[in-house]
């Protein structure tokens, strides 16, 4: 009868259990925290055919923070976590550059470690889908090999640390 209730308790037990262990591979609710790694990892599908966002981050607004780690060029710059090589999001400003949000984007920034907080919305990068909606001319040499990830395109920059 006792092997009888261990077998019980541990049926229960990974019946409880495993339920949860899938529950942090969600993605995050709207209102919830989306972190640097959910952007990166997000799979966003192409275009608009009726496709179903399995991601639920396509064309949300998010905030995430990360180390500035490479300015691509006046209007675009890699983001990571602080310590951590990957993953990183590339930032793309709806204008030619980060001024009109406040921020002159530089090596500078590279250089110094600086940390922002970066709000905007995630897209799927498709260059020439972006340089229709913004009339920005993008260097194709710089950008071809981050076509098809997921980008978010800024609405607001905050340094967060750095520059001291």
């Amino acid at each position: 009868m006792t092997r009888n209730r261990r077998l019980l308790a541990a049926v229960l037990l990974v019946t409880l259990v495993w339920p949860l262990t899938a529950c942090g591979d969600e993605t995050p609710a709207p209102g919830e925290d989306v972190t640097l790694e959910d952007v990166a990892e997000a799979e966003i599908p192409e275009g608009d055919e009726g496709e179903e966002n399995e991601t639920g981050l396509a064309e949300r607004v998010v905030t995430i923070q990360g180390e500035v780690r490479q300015v691509l060029d006046p209007g675009a710059f890699l983001i990571g976590d602080p310590g951590v090589l990957e993953p990183e999001v590339l930032v793309l400003s709806p204008s030619t550059d980060f001024v009109d949000l406040g921020l002159d984007v530089t090596d500078v920034l590279v250089e110094e470690e600086t940390v922002v907080e970066v709000t905007g919305t995630v897209r799927r990068l498709s260059l020439g889908e972006f340089q229709e909606d913004y009339a920005i001319p993008y260097d194709p040499n710089i950008f071809d090999e981050y076509a098809g990830e997921s980008i978010i395109v800024a609405e607001r920059l905050e340094i967060t640390e750095g520059r001291g």
